[in-house]
């Protein structure tokens, strides 16, 4: 019989006993994908039921499973064990003579196979929709948007923007009149580490002065290498990536909420 090849992923001894993974979020979504759509396209075939089914593709479904119950096995044990068991009876073997044997699918197990695969795709994708309750909400406000549209520099572009916006106010309510700085300097100013004007806590002991150092450079270093991905010649920013660049923008819009508290400055419609 014709072989159908192979699925778009490894398949090795060392991939069954990779450690588990930890969130669902982490588990590989193409290979998901990729067992899901051949199961698809098997059954779909026309007289699937009396259609002997290769041997490449009995290999490569059943390990594909193995792998996929495995990742989940930590956070969905449930869904794990009926992989398992589905995956031994995915297909059944007819003897044709002493030499030869036709494999055919179970569609009930195939049916269910692919419903449960279904189900962690689904719960894949609420994971990412659930992530924004992470984001700080001044960052959702202005990136959000931009991000379900797949403007992904645009979206993190937009995040350190309104970081930057929010600290140059900040240092307008407390030093009115004054010319303003922007970008890393106004980061280098209003979190000076020696005479701040914003303190993210008390700075008396070592551990105080480096946290004040610490964020004031991040903050710092996110403005010169953040602000404005979409001037950096040769970056692309992708969907994960503008994901952790819009975290890491909404850690640091965390921080200052604590500093403005810490230093007990009053924020009006105008600062915020």
């Amino acid at each position: 019989m014709k072989q159908r090849g192979t699925l778009p992923f490894q398949i090795s001894s060392a991939a069954t006993t990779t450690s588990y993974k930890v969130l669902v979020i982490s588990m590989d979504i193409n290979r998901i994908n990729a067992v899901c759509g051949w199961m698809r396209n098997l059954s779909n075939q026309p007289n699937v039921l009396n259609t002997p089914v290769s041997t490449a593709d009995v290999t490569n479904i059943r390990e594909g499973l193995l792998l996929i119950a495995k990742d989940i096995e930590r956070e969905q044990f449930v869904l794990s064990n009926q992989l398992m068991m589905i995956k031994n009876n995915l297909f059944r073997e007819v003897p044709i003579n002493w030499n030869i044997i036709h494999i055919y699918i179970n569609p009930f197990a195939f049916g269910q196979g692919i419903e449960i695969l279904d189900i962690l795709l689904a719960q894949n994708f609420n994971r990412y929709d659930d992530w924004w309750q992470l984001i700080h909400p001044r960052i959702a406000r202005v990136s959000k948007k931009l991000f379900l549209d797949g403007s992904y520099a645009n979206a993190a572009c937009d995040a350190y923007i309104e970081i930057n916006d929010r600290v140059k106010k900040l240092f307008q309510a407390i030093r009115p009149g004054e010319k303003v700085p922007d970008g890393d300097a106004a980061m280098k100013t209003v979190f000076s580490t020696n005479t701040p004007l914003i303190e993210f806590c008390d700075r008396s002991t070592d551990s105080g002065a480096n946290t004040q150092k610490g964020f004031m450079e991040m903050l710092a270093g996110a403005m010169s290498a953040l602000r404005n991905p979409k001037a950096h010649a040769n970056i692309q920013i992708g969907k994960d990536d503008a994901m952790r660049r819009l975290i890491f923008a909404s850690m640091l819009m965390y921080k200052i909420d604590e500093a403005v508290k810490y230093s007990k400055i009053t924020e009006t419609s105008s600062t915020q």
